[in-house]
């Protein structure tokens, strides 16, 4: 689950060795309790996965976005396919986790840039992100994915240059999280949650490496998008979705602090959205096409919310909206397909 871009570089595997979450940001997402903190799961192929802390989430206060990310990608640099509509907004859409273990430093704030593979869920979030686009494309918006197919491997401060140098007006990134029921369904915003009137500073890192973000009109933007994302999930997938803030104390190798670090790296709006995916007690059970399609339509209506074109609010159902169910059907692109997927991570009805 979790849960919880660009120029490439070198990237040293990471040794996760017991390492167990359900999806973050590219890393993992410690997840609260619903009402209870269940465990995650870290599921690297083949290997069986193994439980690991959910995120909890924890008080807010004041905004914090920023620093200059010096990426360090891992695979191939991620090529953007926009509309040809120059003005319509650019959005966005960064499909959970990679092919491959990363561990790298960026430059610039010395933070440790963790990813790894996490199974079914890279397949999954890469079907509803690849979908959303082709809709919110199909409804008039120019966007672009953070990775071409499933099985990429780039790292989260690449994932954070992609939407910076396109100037984006959103970036969501799109996990799900196998340890916890379909109960659990959050967004997550780069200013956190307000509790007693005040923000917590959002941040990752210790010491040196400790690492705010600071750009209070980018953290407000994000909460307004996570807030409308939120409600309009709510009222597409039929549970309630919560605007949390997450935690990564406690779970090395990740840096902790209650940002992801795509986000804290980003320079524009960006929210993280997380679903449940666990079902039938099964942590390694791929979704439903029909669980997908809802998720994928709460995102996709969500985003043209949050972002209405310069025309106004796309009308629903949308052009885009409608085609999500065949696109989840046949998914990806050839290559990269269900058909060429081990059996287990292929959902009924693909």
């Amino acid at each position: 689950m979790r849960g919880r871009l660009r120029a490439l570089g070198p990237v040293v595997p990471l040794a996760l060795g017991v390492l167990l979450a359900g999806c973050g940001a590219g890393e993992p997402q410690a997840r609260p309790p619903l009402p209870a903190p269940p465990q995650t799961v870290f599921s690297p192929e083949p290997v069986t996965p193994s439980p690991t802390p959910a995120p909890t989430p924890s008080e807010v206060s004041v905004p914090a976005p920023t620093p200059t990310t010096s990426p360090t990608p891992v695979a191939p640099t991620p090529t953007p396919t926009s509309t040809p509509r120059t003005t319509a907004p650019l959005i966005v859409v960064d499909p959970g986790h990679s092919g491959r273990s990363i561990r790298s430093t960026d430059r610039t704030t010395g933070l440790r840039d963790v990813d790894y593979p996490n199974y079914p869920e890279i397949y999954e979030t890469f079907d509803v992100s690849a979908c959303v686009a082709k809709g919110l494309r199909a409804d008039g918006y120019r966007v672009t994915l953070t990775k071409r197919t499933a099985l990429d491997s780039v790292s989260l401060a690449a994932r954070a240059r992609v939407a910076n140098e396109g100037r984006a007006a959103l970036a969501i990134s799109v996990h799900d999280d196998h340890s916890q029921g379909p109960g659990f369904q959050a967004t997550y915003s780069q200013r956190g949650v307000q509790r007693g009137g005040a923000y917590h500073p959002m941040y990752r890192g210790t010491g040196s490496r400790r690492t705010v973000f600071r750009d209070a009109d980018v953290a407000r933007a994000s909460e307004r998008a996570a807030a409308t994302i939120a409600r309009e999930r709510t009222r597409v997938q039929g549970r309630t979705v919560s605007v949390r803030e997450n935690s990564f104390t406690g779970r090395p190798p990740l840096e902790p602090g209650n940002l992801a670090l795509v986000q804290l790296l980003a320079k524009v709006p960006w929210v993280y959205n997380e679903v449940g995916a666990k079902a039938g007690g099964s942590t390694t059970r791929a979704m439903s096409i029909a669980t997908e399609e809802a998720y994928a339509k709460g995102l996709l209506v969500g985003v043209e919310a949050a972002v209405p074109l310069p025309a106004g609010r796309v009308a629903q159902p949308s052009a885009g909206a409608t085609l999500l169910r065949g696109c989840l059907v046949t998914a990806a692109k050839p290559g990269d397909g269900r058909a060429t997927r081990p059996a287990r991570y292929r959902p009924a009805g693909s």
